[in-house]
Order: structure tokens, then C-alpha cells, then sequence
């Protein structure tokens, strides 16, 4: 009888592309195994998948060729297996009828410059371990990415929605998706942005057919599970969202959009996190249809290392001196294991970062309860500079009040390159010295419980290196590799200049747990 395929397409050869075989075994599958163009035994240069949708046509008119195929075909993959699903959605295979994509991005631009800033410690570490998977192809895609730091076409075949606001066009391809898609993400992953983005977007512009079918998985950790140490409580529920996506995979893939594994989850399921210093709030799954409807909560910075929810009644602003030569790092963060130059993955206490003299800190008394956030974090701060060009960085913590010291745990952080501080598509003219700009930061998503008795700390620099590279203040492009100069930069905190973090808070009862998100054999610690 003829079979269904599941095809997998990765550049690390049999690492990942085994996967497939672990599918097929069970679900009477074809697997479909293809080293990506340029690495290991394909030919063709590696080009950062600009080419993976031709290719991703011309693999799946290939295999339903095949005397023993039945037509349709279905695919698996994690991370850069994942970005190569994303370019077959551009191809608008007739083939495709299902797809589980995990720890991927389908948008490269802004996955290699965030809000305008480069992420340098994810592309020149990952690019640099892949020389031998790509014969030595992957240093120079390096300098490709520092010479389009401009949104342009050389993006193209990278992005598989330009804006998903606007479906109709033709730069979004998301409407062209005639199948169901399991999306597994991870609040600290490397890609949780653009992934989180990406189901915004099948959900907002997909056909119709198959728009109520998709489903999200939102686990703690998604790369940083690769990395050591691991909390084992993050690492069991991380286990619990792949097992459950693999038994989910095979409904779906059969047939079956209402199967037992659907019919325990929802549509959207997410892990709410709690007390990464020790506490035992949170830290369960939860399963609807969608995410809450957050309530936005204001917090504003003040004088003396103040953050409270009434706005300022007096004019206050503060300074600090940021030097390229001696940038304030990044502890902690979206990082990828073992490849970067960042040590921790993930959350990690902020204290010594904190204490430099180029950070403001700001921070609220103890938390009379629990405090449940979920959805999009964000800052509006107002900044000045003597400097043609610089970043505003803002981190959010979880501070736990010890014995022995407090510990300042990061729950999530921003930037926002301020001569990007327009568009993509061209840069912003340089800042005028000692205006004062209005700057909102996108600081991203997350599901967290910060306990009764914490303090929650916000705190706002122009740097956190190697994880976006440090900014010149030149307003010189990546690539020029300019001299740095020093900038003296100012947060404003006043009436008419109210800089504040915004909370997506949530009441309890919205976000109650599933505790039948996984089987009881399916925690695998």
C-alpha cells in the first residue's frame, strides 16, 4: 500500500533527521531523511535557508513522485529543521498536509536584529560551530548578515509574513497554509519572539480550513534544555511538551483533529513559571483556547531607586556614562548552550550586573500577593544622549529577599537600537543631543508568578554584550566595525516624562492548571 511521507530537512545530518524514523516507527510513516543544501553530503553552498523554499518544492514534487507514495507529506523539525518548515510554507506545496515545528523561526530579520540591535552572540556563535556542517560556508554568512542590516529582498525568503496585520499581501504567506500546524515554543528559547509571532500569525491569516486546527505549545526552556544545569522541574515539564506533541503529532497526522491528546489540551497551552529563587508558586501547565486577557499594570520609575504605581509629581532625571569599550553584559537570557560566549541560559541573578555604575535600578516594596503575569511585558522610557546613536536595554527581575542577600532573578528584558527606532527599512536620523525621546520597548512574552513578599526590579542600560553587540554610538551601520565613542545618557523621570514598565497582569482563576497536560507516565525528568 502506498504511505503518506514525513520528511525532515536539517543541515546536522543524522542528529536531528532521526527523528523522523522515531515517528515513522510508530505511525506507519515513510521517513524522508535530506541533509539541507550545502552541509554534510548535499551540494550547493549553505546560504542561511534563503534558498530552503525552492528546495523544499522541488524535495516534496520529488517524493510524491515516488511509486510507494500516496501523495501527502508531512513534516517534523526542531530549530534550523524548524526554519526550513517555515521557507516550505513560501513554496505553497500542494503536498503538505501537516507540519509540527519546534524551537524555529520564520522571520530572520528580526530574529538576527532585534528591535534594531544584532544579535551577535547567537549568529557568530552558531555560525562559527557550523563550519564543518557547511564546509566552511557558514563564517561568511556571518558578514552577509552584518551587510544587510537593512530590512531588505535579500530577507525575503527568510520572512513568511512581513506583517500578518495585513494577510492580503503578498509579502505574507501565512494564507497559503492549508493544513494543520503544532507549533512547540519555549519562554527562554532562542526564537520565542518570532515563534510566538508566528502563531499570532497562522491563527490571524491561515485558510480557514484548518485556522481552528493549529495548536501552541509553550514549555519553560526549548534550547536551554540543551545546557547544564537544568532545574529538574523545568526539565520535567519540557520532557512533558514533547512527548505530548509527539502523541498529539500522531492524531493529527491520522486524521484525527479531536483525539484524546487534543481532547486533555487546548488549542493554546502554556507552562506558567514561579519563583525561579526558590519558591514553589506556579510552575504548572495550563490549557485554552487562548491566552488570557491581560489587565495592564503601570509601574513608574522614580528618583532613589523608586518603582511604584503613581506617576511622578516632580521632575527627576538620571545618568550614567556608557562606554562600548567596557559594555555592561548580559547575564542569563535567550541563549543558545554551549555555543555563545553567555554562560547561563535562561534566568540568572542579575546582581552583579545590577551594581555597575552604567545601570539604573529601580524597585518596588514587597508584593502583598502573588502576582500572576502572562502575555507581552513592555517599558516606555524617555532618553537622552549626547551621542549620534545608542541602546536602551530594560530588564525585568524577580527579587527574593534572603538571609544571606537578595538574589535579582531576570523574568525578561528588552532593547531597542535607537537608530532603528522607526522602521527596518531605513535608518532613523541621528538623535539630536539632550532631546528628549520617547522610547517603548517591546520586552517580550512570558507566563510568571512573582510571589507574594518579592520585590520586582526594573533596570535600564545601553548595553547587555555579547548578546546583542555592543553599540558604537556612532550611528554607524554593524558592518563599518566603527571606533566607539563614550555617550552620557539620561533617563527622564517627571510629569510630562512618566518612563514605566507595563505588567500584563492576570487574575488567578484565568489561568487555572491542566493537570492532565501530560499522562502520569509522561514526566521524564
Amino acid at each position: 500500500a502506498k504511505k503518506p511521507a514525513c520528511v525532515v530537512r536539517s543541515p546536522y545530518g543524522p542528529t536531528t533527521e532521526n527523528m523522523a524514523d522515531i515517528f515513522t516507527a510508530t505511525n506507519n510513516f515513510v521517513a524522508v531523511l535530506q541533509d539541507q543544501r550545502g552541509t554534510f553530503g548535499s551540494g550547493g553552498d549553505f546560504d542561511m535557508w534563503r534558498g530552503a523554499s525552492v528546495d523544499a518544492r522541488d524535495t516534496f514534487d520529488w517524493v510524491s513522485g515516488q511509486n510507494w507514495s500516496d501523495g501527502t507529506i508531512f513534516t517534523a523539525g526542531a530549530s534550523a529543521d524548524g526554519i526550513a518548515e517555515f521557507a516550505a510554507v513560501l513554496a505553497n506545496p500542494p503536498q503538505l498536509r501537516g507540519q509540527w515545528i519546534m524551537w524555529s523561526t520564520g522571520d530572520g530579520h528580526e530574529l538576527s536584529y532585534q528591535n534594531g540591535a544584532y544579535r551577535q552572540d547567537l549568529i557568530e556563535g552558531y555560525m562559527s560551530t557550523m563550519t564543518d556542517e557547511t564546509h566552511n560556508r557558514s563564517l561568511a554568512v556571518i558578514d552577509e548578515v552584518k551587510n544587510h542590516e537593512t530590512y531588505s529582498d535579500w530577507w525575503a525568503n527568510l520572512t513568511a509574513c512581513r506583517d500578518f496585520s495585513k494577510p492580503e499581501e503578498s509579502d505574507c504567506h501565512y494564507k497559503q497554509v492549508k493544513w494543520p500546524i503544532l507549533m512547540l515554543v519555549g519562554w527562554w528559547d532562542i526564537f520565542q519572539k518570532t515563534h510566538l509571532e508566528a502563531w499570532t500569525g497562522i491563527r490571524v491569516a491561515s485558510d480557514p480550513s484548518h485556522r481552528e486546527d493549529h495548536v501552541l505549545i509553550v514549555a519553560p526552556l526549548g534550547h536551554c534544555l540543551l545546557g547544564t544545569p537544568v532545574h529538574p522541574v523545568l526539565a520535567g515539564a519540557e520532557a512533558q511538551s514533547l512527548v505530548t506533541s509527539v502523541e498529539l503529532m500522531g492524531e493529527q497526522w491520522g486524521g484525527n483533529l479531536t483525539g484524546p491528546t487534543r481532547t486533555r489540551i487546548g488549542r493554546v497551552n502554556y507552562f506558567v513559571m514561579g519563583g525561579y529563587a526558590g519558591s514553589t508558586t506556579g510552575n504548572y501547565w495550563v490549557s485554552a483556547d487562548d491566552f488570557p486577557t491581560p489587565t495592564p499594570k503601570t509601574l513608574y520609575m522614580h528618583g532613589n531607586k523608586v518603582l511604584k504605581d503613581t506617576a511622578p509629581t516632580v521632575a527627576n532625571a538620571e545618568g550614567y556614562a556608557y562606554d562600548p569599550a567596557d559594555p555592561t553584559p548580559m547575564l542569563g537570557g535567550n541563549n543558545l548552550p554551549d555555543v555563545g560566549k553567555i554562560k547561563a541560559c535562561g534566568t540568572a541573578d542579575q546582581g552583579d550586573r545590577d551594581s555597575r555604575s552604567d545601570v539604573l535600578v529601580y524597585e518596588t516594596g514587597a508584593l502583598a500577593e502573588d502576582l500572576p503575569v502572562v502575555g507581552r511585558f513592555s517599558a516606555k522610557v524617555f532618553f537622552s544622549s549626547d551621542a549620534k546613536d545608542s541602546d536602551v536595554v530594560v530588564t525585568v527581575s524577580d527579587v527574593a529577599p534572603g538571609l544571606f542577600g537578595s538574589k535579582a532573578m531576570l523574568v525578561r528584558y528588552g532593547v531597542q537600537r535607537l537608530r532603528w527606532r522607526d522602521t527596518d527599512t531605513k535608518q532613523s536620523p541621528p538623535l539630536v543631543k539632550d532631546q528628549v525621546y520617547e522610547v517603548d520597548i517591546d520586552l517580550l512574552t512570558s507566563a510568571y508568578i512573582f510571589p507574594k513578599g518579592h520585590h520586582i526590579r526594573v533596570t535600564v542600560a545601553s548595553a547587555a554584550t555579547p548578546f546583542w553587540g555592543a553599540n558604537t554610538n556612532t550611528g554607524e551601520p554593524v558592518v563599518a566595525n566603527a571606533t566607539g565613542v563614550k555617550a552620557n545618557n539620561k533617563l527622564h523621570l517627571a510629569p510630562e516624562y512618566p518612563s514605566q514598565l507595563v505588567l500584563p497582569v492576570v487574575d488567578m482563576k484565568d489561568i487555572p492548571e491542566n493537570p492532565n497536560f501530560a499522562k502520569a507516565k509522561s514526566v521524564l525528568v
